[in-house]
């Protein structure tokens, strides 16, 4: 099997997948598509968890911000 690599937004293949459910096949195809399906929504969830742990760190690096700055703030007022 020849493998390429392909770029699509996950708005892309979200919409690839949800298409997917309309198609009409004869029953030879229903393992290929099916295994498809599957490739895809394995790939849509992986995306997902990438942006949720992207997201995290973004909400980790505020709070350090956050906690500095008080830090700074409260060593000001002791001065």
């Amino acid at each position: 099997m020849d493998i390429f690599s392909v770029d699509f937004s996950h708005n892309e293949l979200a919409f690839i997948r949800q298409s997917l459910d309309l198609v009409t096949i004869s029953g030879k195809d229903a393992k290929f598509l099916a295994g498809l399906q599957i490739r895809l929504e394995g790939e849509l969830a992986q995306i997902e968890q990438m942006k949720r742990e992207a997201e995290q760190k973004k909400i980790e690096g505020l709070q350090q911000i956050v906690a500095h700055e008080q830090i700074k703030q409260s060593g000001k007022k002791n001065s």
